[in-house]
């Protein structure tokens, strides 16, 4: 499938992407002014606050590098994949499960797709949850399942517009932008997202990919 992304969707993903490092590097730069300042003995947190957001800093710039970058089209191992969703999942405090058995083999683009189910599942997931993975031959195809379960989980009103039929690119803000792409890189990649809120606390995001 040929498509050509707007140049409107790479400004707001660095917009999206640039957002969500303000707050880590803005503590690491805090952690050094207080060790800079340090006349009352707080070096040690001082410390530790820097280490612990620069931490936070890199797992999420690693993420998001194959997420959105050329780096992702490449795909990943299963360790790198599992390695970058906890350090992303960790960042925004919640919890990744993953299935017991994985395939051996992966289809083309299922490890971009993943990762930015990854991502939107993290922002239904307001007051923290899990992200629960499950990935298995469909048919002809393949399924991508990702479950956001937590308490107050829900779509927010600006993922709904991005994940349309029909969006207006020029009329799309950085927190429409991800849902937008999330479906764009399944559609991609010749498959589809669907996403549905369930009762009891839960949201199931699916991608059903061509082999």
């Amino acid at each position: 499938m040929s498509v050509t992304i707007d140049p409107r969707i790479a400004e707001l993903l660095i917009s999206r992407l640039c957002h969500d490092l303000v707050g880590p590097v803005g503590a690491v730069n805090n952690g050094l002014e207080f060790l800079a300042e340090d006349d009352e003995g707080m070096s040690e947190d001082a410390l530790a606050l820097a280490m612990r957001s620069a931490g936070q800093a890199a797992d999420l710039l690693q993420f998001y590098r194959l997420a959105y970058g050329a780096a992702g089209a490449q795909g990943a191992d299963w360790e790198t994949l599992t390695n970058l969703c906890n350090g992303f999942a960790k960042a925004h405090k919640i919890e990744m499960v993953w299935p017991q058995n994985v395939p051996a083999t992966l289809p083309d683009g299922c490890v971009k797709v993943l990762l930015n189910m990854v991502a939107l599942g993290a922002e239904c997931l307001m007051r923290g949850g899990r992200l629960v993975v499950s990935l298995a031959p469909s048919g002809s195809g393949f399924e991508v399942k990702l479950v956001a379960e937590g308490e107050g989980v829900r779509l927010r009103e600006e993922a709904q517009q991005g994940l349309a039929d029909h969006v207006d690119v020029a009329e799309m803000s950085p927190r429409v932008v991800h849902a937008y792409f999330t479906r764009l890189m399944a559609r991609i990649r010749g498959g589809d997202l669907d996403v549905r809120p369930y009762g009891g606390g839960q949201i199931d995001l699916t991608a059903n990919l061509p082999f």
